[in-house]
């Protein structure tokens, strides 16, 4: 069995390691996940995620919906690869959507697409409720975080895998790759009541984590018990 280079999974876990990173190519953050830069907007590029499962066939994409990781999504399938779900953590992933969500599954292999039952849908793909539990999810150690997003109905995703992932779509940004800093913040205030409401729901959270990758911004990596307690000080600070 390969040996896994530790020098490769320092330098993986750092900004220069995904800044200099190719765009629309997946890469290799942690074991078995993967970031995958998209569009850039204000500066800042969407990042998707994918998991692959321990089986090392069955893979679950989060937030990649972009014509710019088509070819990275459809790589994986023409490898054998079975993508088992596309996860939408918000809206504002659908606005960034290429295609129709019946297009975007066919893309992708069949796969299904998971999304918030409040999300604006606008076509008539039947998506699975991401808020239910599901085979596919369970076997990817997933548990759904109904939160009041930012702009509606949004989750975050955690899975159990590398001692705790979290992906909080949009309701947690990172700090600019340009920055010596590696802290989180809530987005840009929209609407004062759900800013609010996530703002209360990130201050009662209580699952541990030791990585956090955000829609945009710097991942943590490795994180505490200390780090993780700041970060949540920080996106439940009113």
């Amino acid at each position: 069995m390969k040996q896994v280079d530790k020098m490769e999974i320092v330098h993986s876990q750092s900004a220069e390691f995904i800044e200099q990173g190719e765009h629309g190519k997946f890469l290799k953050m942690i074991p078995d996940t993967f970031l995958i830069k998209g569009d850039k907007v204000d500066g800042k590029y969407n990042q998707g995620y994918a998991i692959r499962h321990l089986n090392r066939r069955d893979i679950l994409l989060i937030d990649v919906v972009e014509e710019s990781s088509k070819a990275a999504v459809k790589k994986f399938v023409e490898e054998g690869y079975q993508i088992k779900g596309i996860l939408i953590t918000c809206d504002a992933i659908l606005k960034t959507a290429y295609a129709d969500l019946k297009t975007i599954s066919e893309d992708a292999g069949g796969a299904a697409i998971y999304a918030h039952p409040r999300n604006n849908i606008k076509d008539d793909f039947k998506t699975k409720d991401i808020t239910k539990r599901d085979p596919v999810l369970d076997s990817f150690s997933i548990n759904i975080f109904d939160l009041p997003g930012a702009s509606g109905a949004s989750v975050v995703v955690y899975s159990e895998i590398n001692d705790g992932m979290l992906f909080p779509g949009e309701d947690a940004v990172g700090s600019d790759y340009s920055s010596d800093l590696n802290t989180f913040s809530r987005p840009e205030k929209t609407n004062a009541n759900n800013d609010f409401g996530l703002a209360e729901s990130w201050a009662a959270f209580d699952t541990e984590f030791s990585f956090l990758f955000p829609r945009k911004g710097k991942p943590g990596f490795n994180l505490e018990e200390g780090n993780q307690i700041d970060i949540l000080n920080s996106l439940g600070k009113s």
